[in-house]
């Protein structure tokens, strides 16, 4: 049976780096003032809402950067497509009010103004399937357009772009497309953690001098943070539930393993650092330190959480999310090179922001997640996870799967790629392949050895990328009862013996519908 994965809505809100360039600076107030042009009661209906586009220039140059609500973080914080055929699509979730378009092109994200989208038009649909179009422009020099229309009621919003440049070049950058007007919007986005620190995954001791914000949870010397969603945050969560994580680069120019995972506890009661938890997304660092500017701040695509949003937004539940990783701040690390840093200041490899976001409402199925194997080091080609039962009369649900290799030294398996094959209960129900191209998050790795995103997919295998999201892959099931215990086994195709320091980072649950 093939892989199946949910569908994938994609938006953000975002924290600004640690520094701008001027440019940055001015291309971001320009935005700003622009977008406050349009009616000061409307809202931007778009923003966080699931966007869609011909293909992108790039894996973090996806629709959905257009939709963010930001313009300021470089290459990466725009929709960029040199299709033959260049569109953006938004679903604003409901029918609205929409009475006016913001643009903001190549310019209003500090890219030369010959970028600039130069024809294009605008169409608006109740249906996505019948559209009329509003706006046409033919000639457009600006940096950031708005375009007032007479109001009209639409729930999609679609920018078709004709020329995409002032010149020959052929590539489309949209930084934003905010659509105004007035509706009720749905979900929203919940702050989890603000630059919350990864101390040293080698100390002995809790880090000197530190306390953690107050509510949040901080487990192994530093390494993981934990905080307990409120019941108003909850209320925030709807179908298209997404992670997004921002890294935010200090001492440790390594690309190191992070982790997203919540845990539900019941009403009142406390997890602890051994509390099994629910794996939500894996994630690698990017190569990067405090003094590398725009790049000093990276956001990672949107994780998909649909298939988590329920068992999250649970009312009789106490939800606890937690982000983690360490990091491994070290002789030699770009902190030593400068000089009048606190010692604190240099014990922080990375901190990390974490927003989860949504912007539907929520459809309750069921909110039952049995946790399998998280975040559990495998050195074996068979790994058998922990048996669970089925707890509820529903006769379908998938198990999801994320699974990454490492291992640095020669030979490791972070130079590799391998199939994994997963059976339930003894039948095989999907497989998978870990390999992938790193070659277009080479530039947000200022620090990186740039011959490890070449040739990934011939000479120079990898089974993830530094900046990249290590994918949670959904198998679906079906004819399971209340009551029947499920187990999943992996067969993974790399042979051992392994390097010493080599495993496979497995997290595995099952999700009932």
């Amino acid at each position: 049976m093939p892989e199946v994965r949910r569908s994938k809505q994609s938006a953000t809100h975002r924290r600004p780096p640690y520094r701008y360039s001027l440019l940055a600076v001015a291309a971001a107030m320009l935005w700003v003032s622009s977008a406050s042009s349009a009616s000061a009661a409307d809202v931007n209906l778009a923003l966080n809402h699931l966007a869609t586009g011909s293909t992108p220039c790039g894996s973090t140059e996806g629709p959905q950067r257009a939709v963010n609500g930001s313009t300021n973080l470089g290459n990466y914080d725009k929709f960029c497509t040199q299709a033959s055929s260049r569109w953006l699509q938004l679903d604003l979730g409901a029918l609205v009010t929409v009475d006016s378009f913001t643009i903001a092109h190549a310019g209003a994200g500090g890219e030369s103004s010959t970028y600039n989208t130069k024809a294009f038009n605008i169409q608006l649909s109740q249906d996505g399937q019948n559209w009329f179009t509003v706006v046409t422009v033919s000639n457009n020099t600006a940096n950031t357009s708005t375009h007032t229309i007479t109001p009209s009621t639409a729930r999609y919003a679609r920018l078709n772009i004709t020329t995409p440049t002032q010149t020959t070049d052929t590539a489309a950058r949209i930084y934003e497309f905010q659509v105004n007007g007035n509706g009720t919007q749905p979900g929203g986005s919940i702050a989890v953690f603000d630059r919350i620190p990864m101390y040293g995954i080698y100390t002995s001791t809790d880090p000197a001098g530190y306390t953690p914000p107050s509510g949040v949870l901080m487990w192994n010397r530093g390494t993981e943070f934990a905080r307990k969603l409120s019941d108003t945050e909850k209320a925030l969560i709807g179908d298209d539930l997404r992670a997004r994580v921002t890294y935010h680069a200090q001492c440790d120019n390594y690309d190191r393993i992070g982790t997203v995972f919540y845990i539900s506890m019941p009403k009142g009661q406390a997890p602890v650092a051994t509390t099994p938890r629910i794996t939500l997304q894996d994630f690698i660092t990017p190569f990067s330190d405090y003094w590398r500017g725009t790049k000093a701040t990276y956001v990672y695509n949107d994780g998909d959480l649909s298939s988590y949003a329920d068992a999250m937004s649970d009312p009789d539940r106490d939800i606890w999310v937690g982000i983690g990783s360490g990091s491994n701040p070290y002789g030699g690390d770009p902190c030593d090179s400068h000089s009048g840093l606190s010692t604190d200041f240099k014990a922080v490899g990375f901190t990390y922001s974490l927003d989860l976001v949504s912007s539907q409402v929520q459809t309750v199925l069921d909110r039952h997640i049995d946790t399998m194997l998280s975040g559990s080091n495998q050195t074996t080609n068979q790994v058998n996870a922990s048996t669970t039962t089925q707890s509820v009369a529903h006769k379908s649900g998938d198990v999801a799967l994320v699974i990454g290799a490492y291992g640095s030294s020669s030979g490791g398996e972070e130079y590799s790629n391998t199939t994994v094959t997963v059976s339930v209960n003894g039948t095989q129900v999907g497989s998978l392949n870990t390999a992938v191209n790193c070659s277009d998050l080479a530039q947000y790795s200022p620090d990186g050895n740039p011959g490890i995103f070449q040739n990934n997919t011939s000479s120079n295998p990898r089974n993830w990328c530094p900046g990249g999201i290590i994918a949670t892959h959904y198998f679906p099931l079906s004819n399971l009862t209340a009551g029947q215990n499920v187990s999943v086994s992996l067969g993974i195709g790399r042979k051992s013996p392994y390097t010493s320091d080599s495993y496979y980072r497995t997290s595995l649950s099952l999700i009932e519908h």
